[in-house]
């Protein structure tokens, strides 16, 4: 069943949580095209399955370097045999599940064949992971058998192990918590609960697994359990009684679907939503006048997310295999006047792909300053010029006459972007380059991403306050791949021996050394113009209590809140 047939998708089995209680209201801005945990990569799909999934550990918010337990009750590591020993917890129960004919799936408990399946997902080449997949392949496999770097084995329903073929930096966060869990006994049957097949490396598993009937719906082993999607209206999780942890406060969460982010606002300032994002920095710091707010009923906040915005380029697209012309795009961005005009301060340039002030940062770099002057000689050294006379520069290149033109592709409904956009459309056209803006629906943005079929796509990536690994993004062999993170088509030989080099040093101090490599091979190629770090900004109901910033993405527990008083049901 392909998600363009589904209307109203719902799980299906007994419901909890339905009757009088409180509800947490969000929203969010298009809808995702999966929400299948391991397939979707997007904010949104985040959202949705923020509580509904669980890993085998979980980050500390008070303290990003540590995790702790989750599914996993204990763990071991022997550092001789790179060998993670992990002890599951008993008593975890699955959220019921339907066949799409109203068949209800045995009610299972999670186990180790669970975590065996789903690291079998991850690792097959034809499912459609490549952003997960990409931190457990080796970059130079010697055959078939030496793709991976990782081996996981059932010792029994309680106990797995996860032995790494060599040294990594991020193995702990990678064998733990970066994984979600999701249920064998759903994600391997077909619509009718027969086998998808028995080889969970194959690709016919894998091509039931990407359109797989349950990619619209959710069944994990978190404290909210999936009732119902309705594309383009909303979500609804209810509260699941029977969760192994401690249980969340609010009986149910709806989040909405507001595509204009206008209308967000406007619903949070009047009390009909408790959190929304406030995107628009001007909006939000007029929102300070807004009776509610002095009122007191609602809270206005910003606080450091960890990410970065950037435009970046297809390198397989002739008109950017120049670094020359990368680099005159860099010269003529304003980033500073976008900061001051359309954020009114409330951001800080970057100059690579590590946040400024990380350890994986080398500030010595500075931005690129904004100088059409350079960008005009850089392009006129290169090769590029206005031959016809009509304002717009063009090259010889293969043979073929490129012009200095590309599409570049933006998020629709959001004036932010649109903006940018616009302020980059007339500065590259006062050097020679002409821009088409292209306002895209998420689900379609996403989808033209995978697939490379784009010229330039302004952007973001949340990121992490502590060490990362850039192979995903960066390393060349990832620029191919349809679906992964390196949709730009990056390759860099130095880059790629730098980033294996990181990858097996345990030392903190080399790690430090090699990430500044990096980050200046990749700030001198310029793949991307990168742009800026910005505060986020939202406003809440005041009657969220326990509302808490944190370093670790998504900055925000919601475990943590409760409310002063409760939003009834159908209110």
């Amino acid at each position: 069943m392909g998600l363009g047939a589904l209307l109203v998708l719902s799980a299906g089995g007994e419901r909890t949580g339905t009757g009088s209680g409180d509800t947490l209201l969000l929203a969010y801005g298009s809808d995702p095209n999966t929400l299948n945990a391991i397939t979707a990569s997007d904010t949104v799909s985040g959202l949705f399955q923020r509580h509904v999934y669980e890993g085998l550990a979980q980050a500390d918010f008070a303290d990003p370097d540590n995790l702790l337990p989750s599914l996993a009750e204990s763990w071991e590591f022997d550092e001789e045999t790179l060998t993670f020993t992990i002890q599951l917890r008993r008593g975890v129960k699955w959220h019921p599940m339907n066949l799409p004919d109203g068949t209800p799936l045995p009610d299972r408990e999670f186990t180790a064949r669970d975590v065996k399946f789903t690291f079998d997902c991850v690792l097959n080449p034809h499912v459609d992971a490549a952003h997960i997949r990409s931190y457990f392949e080796n970059p130079d496999p010697k055959d078939a058998s030496d793709r991976y770097r990782i081996r996981v084995d059932v010792v029994d329903d309680y106990t797995v192990t996860i032995q790494w073929t060599e040294p990594y930096l991020l193995a702990e966060v990678f064998t733990l918590a970066a994984v979600p869990m999701i249920p064998r006994h759903v994600y391997s049957v077909d619509e009718y609960g027969e086998p998808i097949s028995f080889d969970f490396s194959s690709r016919e598993f894998a091509e039931g697994f990407n359109m797989h009937w349950a990619n619209g719906m959710m069944c994990g082993t978190g404290p909210m359990m999936f009732r119902e999607w309705v594309p383009d209206q909303r979500l609804v999780l209810d509260r699941f009684d029977d969760y192994w942890g401690e249980p969340f406060h609010f009986t149910q969460v709806r989040i909405r679907a507001i595509p204009n982010t206008n209308t967000m606002v406007q619903m949070a300032l009047q009390n009909q939503l408790d959190w929304a994002g406030f995107p628009e920095k001007d909006q939000w710091l007029q929102s300070a006048r807004n009776p509610n707010v002095q009122a007191g009923k609602v809270n206005l906040v910003e606080y450091d997310f960890p990410g970065y915005r950037y435009v970046g380029y297809n390198l397989n697209r002739p008109v950017f295999r120049d670094r020359e012309f990368r680099l005159a795009l860099a010269y003529a961005t304003p980033v500073e006047q976008i900061i001051e005009e359309v954020f009114h301060g409330l951001a800080m340039p970057v100059t690579g792909p590590f946040l400024p002030g990380s350890v994986a940062a080398d500030d010595s770099i500075q931005p690129i300053p904004y100088d059409p002057s350079e960008a005009r000689r850089l392009l006129d050294e290169a090769g590029w010029r206005d031959t016809g006379g009509r304002g717009v520069r063009s090259k010889m290149i293969d043979g073929a006459r490129i012009p200095a033109a590309f599409d570049l592709m933006i998020f629709a409904d959001s004036r932010t972007f649109q903006t940018i956009a616009e302020i980059l459309q007339e500065e590259f056209r006062r050097i020679g380059v002409r821009v088409q803006i292209t306002a895209a629906e998420w689900a379609l943005f996403l989808d033209r991403l995978r697939s490379k079929e784009f010229d330039a796509a302004m952007l973001g990536w949340a990121t992490g306050w502590t060490r990362s690994d850039p192979f995903q993004l960066w390393h060349g062999s990832q620029a191919d791949i349809p679906a992964s993170s390196n949709h730009v088509g990056y390759r860099n030989a130095e880059v790629d021996r730098l980033i294996e080099q990181l990858r097996v040093t345990l030392d903190e101090a080399k790690q430090e050394e090699l990430y500044h490599q990096i980050h200046r091979l990749i700030f001198e190629d310029q793949p991307y113009t990168f742009l800026f770090s910005e505060k986020a900004t939202a406003g809440y109901d005041a009657r969220l209590e326990n509302v808490r910033f944190y370093r670790v993405r998504p900055s925000v527990d919601m475990r943590e809140w409760t409310s002063s008083h409760p939003r009834l049901l159908g209110r």
